[in-house]
């Protein structure tokens, strides 16, 4: 009987350090695996922040492989001082939505 899809990502905090808003963007990638046994799809992340965007596949990903979030963050559109917003991960995993932090101080 199957289990279903799961998700697992390597961190659910990423750190971007200190950046200054006159640099140029932030890309990231955030790595996710599918533990479950049926293949998984990533059908929506959202973020709080219009200086934050994602990229990824709406694609299967079969048990056991891995999936890619790229996330860019634009520190000119953001807010300066200690930054903080959480991702919301929904797909086809049995655990339901993931949050993922993005951490970064800018100055």
């Amino acid at each position: 009987e199957p289990r279903g899809a799961d998700i697992e990502f390597t961190t659910n905090v990423v750190e971007l350090g200190e950046l200054s808003r006159s640099d140029d963007k932030s890309y990231v990638r955030l790595s996710f695996l599918n533990t479950g046994d049926v293949p998984l799809v990533v059908t929506e992340v959202r973020t709080s922040c219009s200086c934050m965007t994602v990229d990824y596949k709406r694609e299967k990903v079969m048990p056991g492989e891995r999936g890619t979030i790229n996330i860019t963050l634009n520190p000119a559109k953001a807010p300066k001082g200690q930054y903080l917003r959480v991702m919301q991960i929904y797909s086809t995993a049995t655990s339901g939505v993931k949050r993922v932090t993005v951490k970064a101080q800018i100055e």
